[in-house]
């Protein structure tokens, strides 16, 4: 599909929510909607935010680096599902006036899922986009802020279960989490967010998909609802060279929803890491309406002391995000290329 929307009209609204919560999943449905684009975790609003924000007329630079940016996000991302087509930012053609205007001209040479072209609104998802919520705020005054989250059980089942590039470390995972979802609960009731429960997502796809598109103010379609995309993306994971990363995002996505997978990790942890996920957790994740059903007397701070350098490592996995916003392009574009 090919839309040609006036750029007058292009907003970006964002998701955010840490990974392994169904992000990739309300990603693909919202892709189904006519008048959406949703970007699959290409964070590079962020990424030349801090440098570039305020120009105020093209930047040569800035087209340069953000080729080889998006030339190094390739690599790891299957041009037949996201394409998004580097070698169209040196050809000449970009007019803008303004940073935003110039990431209204990257996302519309994206082609994602076959939606190709300029669409009314962008949904521009990348769980680390969580730390930036002030940062996005002023990037785009008028962006809203789709806030998913997940029972912090079934995310840490999830993360031991998949460890690309991550560690499946129960109480490291826990920390993450916890770091997270204190990160959400301070902001999470203003205006511009919308509190999303993956579990409502699952088990009641219509409701939530419809208070989504409220929130967006767009109407529902109907054809948000189904397993069209999915197919599709289970047909082509198989002759993608970038196996090992479909698999980890995209893997989930073959098979149909059920609810009844939420609660897996009510049988899939041991009666121990229930406990420590709820003895770290659970504090934060309450006020998101999840409860800790272990009566264990674990404490946080026990468990904080005992583990500090698992917790070390999971402030620092989330900290450093602030610290590379500020870090100058070429420092991030050459670590950027080092990790892929």
């Amino acid at each position: 599909m090919n839309l040609d929307h006036s750029t007058n009209s292009f907003q970006t609204h964002y998701i955010l929510g840490i990974g392994r919560s169904g992000s990739t999943l309300l990603t693909t449905l919202l892709n189904a909607h006519s008048q959406i684009k949703a970007i699959p975790e290409v964070p590079i609003a962020t990424f030349f935010a801090y440098k570039y924000g305020k120009i105020k007329s093209e930047n040569s630079e800035l087209e340069k680096n953000a080729k080889e940016y998006l030339e190094a996000i390739q690599k790891i991302r299957p041009k037949h599902l996201v394409n998004l087509h580097a070698e169209k930012l040196l050809t000449g053609d970009l007019k803008y006036n303004s940073y935003s205007a110039f990431l209204n001209k990257v996302f519309s040479n994206f082609d994602i899922l076959e939606k190709q072209g300029n669409y009314p609104i962008v949904v521009d998802k990348n769980p680390y986009y969580t730390f930036h919520y002030d940062a996005l705020c002023k990037l785009s005054p008028n962006a809203k802020f789709i806030v998913l989250v997940r029972d912090y059980r079934a995310n840490i089942l999830s993360r031991k279960k998949k460890t690309l590039n991550k560690s499946g470390n129960i109480i490291f995972n826990a920390f993450l989490c916890r770091l997270f979802f204190k990160e959400i609960n301070s902001f999470r009731t203003n205006k511009n967010c919308l509190l999303v429960r993956y579990e409502d997502l699952v088990s009641n796809q219509v409701e939530t998909l419809t208070s989504i598109c409220q929130f967006l103010n767009i109407e529902f379609e109907q054809n948000l609802i189904g397993s069209g995309i999915q197919k599709d993306i289970s047909s082509n994971i198989e002759s993608e060279k970038s196996e090992k990363f479909i698999k980890e995002h995209f893997s989930e996505l073959k098979n149909p929803v059920h609810s009844g997978n939420t609660e897996k990790w009510k049988t899939e942890l041991s009666v121990e890491e229930i406990e420590i996920c709820d003895a770290i957790c659970s504090k934060e994740a309450f006020t998101l309406g999840y409860i800790p059903i272990s009566s264990s007397q674990k404490s946080f701070n026990s468990l904080l002391i005992r583990n500090l350098p698992k917790f070390i490592k999971a402030y620092y996995n989330v900290k450093k995000e602030r610290i590379l916003y500020y870090l100058p392009i070429g420092m991030k574009l050459k670590r950027l290329n080092q990790k892929l």
